[in-house]
């Protein structure tokens, strides 16, 4: 199920289960109907067609919003998962370590917070060292971790048209702090 299962969905189960909703009538029907009691559980009815589309659509939109970042950036851990792949550490720890930079957090507009896979070292779970210093670049132009994430996940030329995270592990990471600098430039200016 797309909306009651507990956890996280990654982007393969929400578009199977989109896929199986756009075939199957009775499970649209079902969506529908659902949509239609939790709107009237927390009393918000539409007052007009225009409003009761706008509403459909939005509604639509939020459930698809996911999958789309989740295709553009990459796969987003829960807290829970990220503090498992950092040794199990606590949530404390995880926050200290957003709040110094180290990881980047991703809230999204329904307050959940999300970590991109790709900032983590496969073999290790440390999260990268460059990381820390796009972190620094961006949050000094006021740019926030949805930019960067976007931008971490973008072809670049200073990187001879690889992304920001397909460099994380390179030594020379003096293209990458350049690349960063544009790309702030061209953001800010």
């Amino acid at each position: 199920m797309l909306l009651n299962t507990g956890h996280s969905l990654n982007v393969d189960e929400v578009d199977a289960t989109l896929v199986a909703m756009a075939t199957n009538p009775a499970l649209l029907d079902r969506t529908v109907e659902e949509f239609r009691r939790t709107l009237t559980e927390i009393g918000g009815q539409p007052s007009s067609v225009d409003d009761a589309e706008v509403l459909g659509r939005r509604a639509a939109m939020v459930v698809l919003a996911g999958g789309a970042w989740e295709r553009a950036l990459g796969e987003l851990l829960t807290s829970a998962e990220a503090r498992a792949l950092l040794g199990g550490i606590s949530r404390e720890a995880l926050r200290k370590r957003v709040v110094s930079g180290s990881v980047i957090a991703l809230r999204d507009d329904a307050g959940l917070i999300r970590y991109p896979r790709w900032q983590f070292d496969a073999s290790s779970g440390a999260p990268f060292g460059a990381v820390k210093e796009l972190n620094e670049i961006f949050g000094d132009a006021g740019l926030d971790s949805w930019t960067l994430a976007t931008f971490a996940t973008a072809p670049q030329p200073e990187l001879d048209d690889r992304t920001p995270v397909d460099a994380f592990g390179d030594t020379d990471t003096e293209p990458l702090r350049l690349s960063a600098h544009r790309a702030v430039v061209e953001l800010t200016h």
